[in-house]
């Protein structure tokens, strides 16, 4: 294989990951009021006269909100290390990522999706397309089928090796799409959401790029004038805790954000523009 190749992958996947647009805004904004935190997603607080909604996807959307939360708010890297900067997140997402620099912004949302679909036994829906454009799926993973880098992507190959338990596996398939899979893969494997107020539980605010970088849409309340606020949550570089976003622009409104505020969408470490809306 060419060494321009072995280059060109090593640079998209460094790129892929996402790299912080606002490095100062931790520096430059209060820190949020502190809320009470419930033992899941379901128990943030909520302003007064909102209510959770479930639209389309409620298996999904009940999946998320019944998260658990840790009760630290710390977040700690792949290495068990502090992140230098805990100022960005309300709390923490009591979700294993693993002793690798794998889960880092877009592979976050793809571990979000991938994780419930897998808890449903749903593992034909388990699939990703890589940044080379070629689909991985975990059921033709059970059946023995592996992917390799070539010229001028990846190929499949057999294997006859023992299958170990189903989670394993599963772990084991997960790497390999974190490895291949990035904001550029999934932001053309995703949906746009033409109408902004049908924003949903498991929606996904992407640019895809390099870099780039992904949140998901954790939860989504209305009141009584049809307004709209939402959750985001996001995974970082390098591979560290899930975590639920303040808002920096509306501190009282913490971690909500509000549906009337965007476009731009302004989190701790990343703008989004129109258009950045899109769904499984």
């Amino acid at each position: 294989m060419p060494a321009w190749y072995h280059l060109f992958t090593a640079l998209l996947f460094v790129t892929n990951s996402c790299t912080d647009t606002k490095k100062d805004a931790a520096l430059i904004h209060p820190d949020p009021p502190v809320q009470m935190i419930g033992e899941t997603i379901r128990g943030i607080s909520l302003p007064q006269g909102f209510n959770y909604v479930e639209m389309d996807d409620t298996a999904y959307a009940d999946w998320l909100l019944d998260l658990a939360l840790k009760k630290s708010k710390a977040v700690y890297l792949y290495n068990g290390k502090l992140k230098p900067d805990q100022n960005v997140q309300h709390s923490v997402l009591d979700i294993d990522i693993g002793i690798k620099d794998l889960v880092q912004c877009a592979d976050a949302v793809m571990k979000l999706r991938a994780d419930f679909l897998f808890e449903k036994h749903r593992y034909s829906d388990v699939n990703f397309v890589t940044t080379s454009g070629d689909s991985v799926s975990f059921q033709r993973w059970l059946k023995g089928i592996r992917w390799k880098e070539q010229d001028p992507g990846l190929i499949s190959f057999q294997v006859t090796e023992r299958m170990t338990d189903i989670r394993s596996e599963y772990n084991r398939f997960m790497e390999m799409v974190y490895s291949y899979c990035g904001s550029y893969s999934l932001s053309k494997e995703l949906k746009p959401v033409s109408d902004i107020h049908s924003i949903q539980p498991g929606d996904v605010f992407i640019k895809g790029g390099f870099p780039g970088h992904a949140v998901t849409v954790m939860a989504v309340a209305v009141n009584a004038k049809s307004e709209r606020i939402f959750l985001l949550s996001q995974g970082y570089m390098p591979a560290q805790d899930l975590h639920i976003l303040k808002n920096y622009s509306k501190p009282e409104l913490s971690p909500w954000y509000h549906l009337k505020d965007i476009y731009p969408l302004n989190t701790p470490q990343w703008e989004f523009e129109a258009g950045s809306l899109k769904r499984w």
